[in-house]
């Protein structure tokens, strides 16, 4: 039997799921937490078909979770709920590893989207299949302070800086700020990783909103 785990700090939701998923308890099984800690205790010490997150959560948020999973448990699947959705960002998440649901949604559209998660071969895998510019716009919306380092083959390593989820540094190679800003929302098939926010302050290089960033990179891309 396939165990899902979901993890969401509204005791609500998590008892209309409990109670809704009776009926596939012939296809999976599920355990729930109610913050990114207790997942990943118990990530630790059972066995975990698919992840089922939100985001905002106290202790170990679920962007802090994504990157204990990848790290750790890199085989394990990941569905992500969130209240921030738009439509376009919906629309365009198309990963393998990362799907997006969001709230508020029914309990069978949840459970669609897990039986499908759980019928498909997936390859080892992580923050990967979501763009850059997809990516930027979920920091912002859930207000992150995060360091994210950006990578994919052939390519130099990259690094964006988000503070509140205000994006205010990123590094591509020789690049900086704005400019390497730019270069980073090119790049195809990026895996993501969240990496720990130094405790020195980071210099702002980034002043224009992301939604002007992202217009002039697809300015640019549409030049070349």
């Amino acid at each position: 039997m396939k165990t899902v785990l979901i993890v969401d700090d509204s005791s609500m939701l998590l008892n209309y799921l409990e109670t809704s998923f009776a009926q596939y308890e012939e296809e999976f099984e599920t355990v729930f937490a109610k913050d990114g800690m207790e997942a990943i205790e118990i990530i630790k010490s059972s066995e975990i078909s698919l992840l089922v997150t939100d985001l905002q959560m106290p202790r170990v948020d679920g962007l802090g979770l994504l990157a204990y999973t990848h790290k750790y448990h890199p085989k394990i699947p990941c569905i992500v709920m969130s209240a921030h959705g738009t439509p376009a960002l919906i629309e365009n998440l198309q990963s393998d590893i990362l799907q997006f649901i969001e709230k508020p949604f029914k309990s069978e559209d949840l459970a669609s989207a897990i039986v499908s998660a759980l019928q498909e071969d997936r390859p080892e895998g992580s923050l990967s299949g979501i763009s850059i510019a997809n990516f930027l716009q979920m920091i912002e919306m859930e207000q992150k302070t995060c360091l994210c380092e950006v990578q994919s083959p052939g390519e130099p390593t990259g690094f964006f800086y988000f503070n509140g989820g205000e994006l205010h540094h990123a590094v591509y190679g020789e690049y900086k700020g704005e400019e390497a800003a730019i270069k980073l929302i090119h790049v195809e098939n990026p895996t993501i990783n969240f990496k720990q926010v130094p405790n020195r302050p980071i210099p702002r290089a980034i002043n224009r909103e992301l939604t002007g960033l992202l217009l002039e990179a697809m300015k640019k891309k549409d030049e070349e």
